[in-house]
């Protein structure tokens, strides 16, 4: 086999294990953060919290039945490992934005 042949055949094959590694590993990091951070809240009593993933962003929605609870969502979901970024997007009991309240901001973990 010629030398081009034999370099053009590699390149191909580390392009299609790049392609899989890509498709399989990303869907299974954002499963595993989605069960991770469910259940963490679950063991927490925090059901009213529903997650949305992207990437390994979290993004947590639902209705706060007050500021110590969020608080506590917000805080559990920061120390879970392979977390980038906690968005929040709380309501208050009323169906208002929780924007202007202390926990509502984008968080950044290390």
């Amino acid at each position: 086999m010629s030398r081009t042949k034999t370099l053009l055949l590699g390149a191909v094959g580390f392009v299609l294990i790049l392609v899989l590694a890509y498709y399989n590993g990303t869907e299974k990091i954002r499963q595993d953060l989605q069960f991770r951070g469910q259940n963490l809240l679950a063991e927490h009593d925090l059901r009213w919290v529903s997650i949305e993933v992207e990437g390994r962003d979290l993004r947590l929605l639902g209705e706060a039945p007050s500021n110590k609870a969020a608080n506590q969502a917000v805080s559990l979901i920061r120390k879970l490992d392979g977390v980038d970024q906690v968005i929040d997007r709380f309501t208050l009991p009323a169906g208002h934005p929780a924007s202007d309240a202390s926990w509502s901001r984008v968080i950044e973990v290390d």
